[in-house]
């Protein structure tokens, strides 16, 4: 149950830190050029790409955990 969780909130910190990384390169496209661009388009595909990477990562973690290597 325990590796479950993992691969859960694995997945939850790789959209996370992606929404994160995309709303602080809009501030800095902000104070170089002056112009907020949003587009839900690009929020939607870092969605994506976190919930990917967090997924790669959870089920990893939760497949060392599950075969006992040390470390995990």
């Amino acid at each position: 149950m325990i590796n479950i969780l993992f691969a859960v909130f694995s997945i939850l910190a790789g959209i996370l830190l992606a929404e994160i990384a995309y709303i602080v390169l809009l501030i800095i496209e902000y104070v170089i050029l002056g112009n907020f661009n949003f587009e839900l388009t690009s929020a939607w595909h870092y969605l994506k790409v976190g919930g990917g990477g967090g997924g790669i990562m959870g089920i990893g973690i939760a497949l060392l955990r599950y075969f006992g290597v040390k470390g995990f």
